[in-house]
């Protein structure tokens, strides 16, 4: 029997128009492997759930699913709408529990991203560079602020972070420029190196009772840091005055760059200067170091506005990098208990015109002295048995630029080999000389001395040895008193 056409193309018709009206899911002509749902690439995972895989550049509003052909949306895939450029807004559904890495990296022009507490996990660098980002709220799930989670986000102003959080990563909030406050949930345990660098608007931070754990360089280029407070009931840490200091006090963590004052004296009992604790601390002239005798590296890097600084007598190391970048400094006093000046202690303290290095000093590391431009004269000891690559005496105007000499710049020394050999090697101007060269001609001398007496030593005793010896019982005396042999009998 014929089909009617007319109901034929009828059917046709309507059938076009529900798939039209419907959402379709089909194969990526460019991904085979991957599906495709509207603007979103997805795929599947093993326990039947869909991934979101990628997103389609010119997308300007996102919304996420909660299903796909009846299969729950639970993930969104590393990368997944990274450079997006013209992405503004995101909303992520209910049925999401967790976000890969990078997931909207370098999406500058995201405004806004709804995200639902059923969210438990975040990848490294989520919102890396998400530069139009104004303010987000973590859901309360998350337990890990992953490392770069909000790393340059420069537009950034609020962030609410929830109770139950316990660590922020490493550069988690890196170069938020822009961030004026945070909260720490009571819950914050852990927060890692550089978490906070380059929150240039941040101007107070309160830690809580459970963080006990702190990275290295955590607040470093937060110029508009005031005070750093510390909960009561921290075990860990404390703060004085808005310093913050180890509990029992013995050990300065870091200065805020932005305190007031122009200078500061380090209380009592405390002996240690933490890693970068003075980094930028541009404010500062003058600082009394009390009793602090243990420096960590890089203490009073870029501390341009310091002038003058005692080290105190017990002080055997000057750390890498201590007073590197300390531009304005023209007065540092060291201790005689002083053996060690470390890797690029004085790099580029253009302010320096002289210093003298203590007797009982015995290394001066590489770059010590490199780029003190005004430096003249440096009084090294005797006691030195090392000095690292050009340690003085040289400047570069960049980093691409051949090393030149500083114009009018002597070193003032004794006797001393190592010094004599350095000065030479590079072509600088020395008052010393080798090691024990007065020694040496003695030494000359007194060789000579002892050959010549060799020499007459053997010629006597040549001479000796043809000298007649008497023999015992033999006959001695003249030969005009000797019995004539001819006669007989006694004489």
């Amino acid at each position: 029997m014929k089909r009617n056409g007319f109901a034929l193309f009828c059917a046709a018709v309507m059938s076009a128009s529900l798939i039209g009206a419907m959402p379709v899911s089909a194969t990526d002509p460019e991904n085979p492997e991957s599906m495709l749902y509207e603007d979103l690439n997805y795929d599947f995972q093993e326990d039947g759930s869909i991934i979101i895989t990628n997103c389609l550049q010119n997308a300007v509003t996102c919304e996420i699913p909660e299903s796909i052909d009846g299969r729950t949306v639970t993930a969104i895939a590393d990368s997944a709408f990274s450079e997006c450029y013209f992405l503004e807004e995101v909303v992520i559904p209910d049925s999401v529990t967790s976000i890969g890495r990078q997931a909207f990296s370098a999406c500058s022009v995201l405004k806004k991203v709804t995200m639902p507490e059923t969210v438990t996990s975040f990848g490294a660098g989520v919102f890396d560079a998400c530069s139009a980002l104004e303010e987000v709220t973590l859901p309360g799930g998350i337990e890990e602020l992953p490392q770069a989670a909000f790393y340059e986000c420069t537009a950034l102003t609020k962030v609410t972070l929830p109770e139950g959080l316990t660590t922020i990563g490493s550069e988690a909030f890196y170069n938020c420029a822009a961030l004026t406050e945070l909260t720490l949930p009571e819950s914050t345990d852990a927060i890692a190196d550089y978490a906070f660098q380059g929150c240039e608007a941040l101007t107070e931070l309160k830690l809580p009772a459970a963080t006990v754990n702190l990275g290295q360089y955590v607040f470093q280029d937060c110029g508009s840091l005031e005070a750093i407070t510390v909960d009561e009931g921290n075990a860990m840490f404390c703060d004085k005055d808005g310093v913050l200091f180890t509990a029992d006090g013995v050990t300065l963590v870091r200065y805020p760059e932005n305190k007031a004052g122009e200078s500061y004296t380090v209380p009592d009992g405390c002996t240690q200067i933490a890693n970068g604790s003075f980094v930028d601390a541009v404010k500062l002239k003058s600082i009394d170091l009390n009793q602090a005798t243990v420096f960590g590296r890089d203490v009073f890097f870029r501390c341009t506005g310091l002038e003058s600084l005692v080290i105190p007598e017990g002080t055997e190391i000057l750390s890498d990098s201590m007073l590197a970048y300390c531009s304005g400094l023209k007065s540092v006093t060291l201790p005689s208990s002083l053996t060690m000046i470390s890797d690029y202690a004085f790099y580029t303290c253009a302010g320096l015109t002289e210093l003298v290095i203590p007797e009982g000093t015995t290394s001066i590391g590489a770059y010590a002295f490199f780029n003190c431009m005004g430096m003249k004269k440096l009084y090294l000891p005797d006691s030195i048995e090392e000095l690292g690559d050009g340690a003085m005496g040289y400047y570069a105007e960049s980093e691409d630029t051949e090393p030149q000499k500083v114009s009018g710049f002597s070193v003032e020394y004794g006797s001393n080999q190592v010094i004599y050999d350095f000065v030479k090697q590079y072509d600088l101007s020395g008052t010393g000389h080798g090691e024990f060269p007065w020694l040496t001609v003695l030494l000359s001398a007194g060789g000579v001395l002892v050959l010549a007496g060799g020499i007459a030593l053997i010629v006597i005793l040549r001479k000796r040895a043809y000298t007649p010896r008497p023999v015992p019982g033999g006959r001695q005396g003249s030969a005009s008193k000797r019995p004539d042999p001819n006669k007989k009998g006694k004489s």
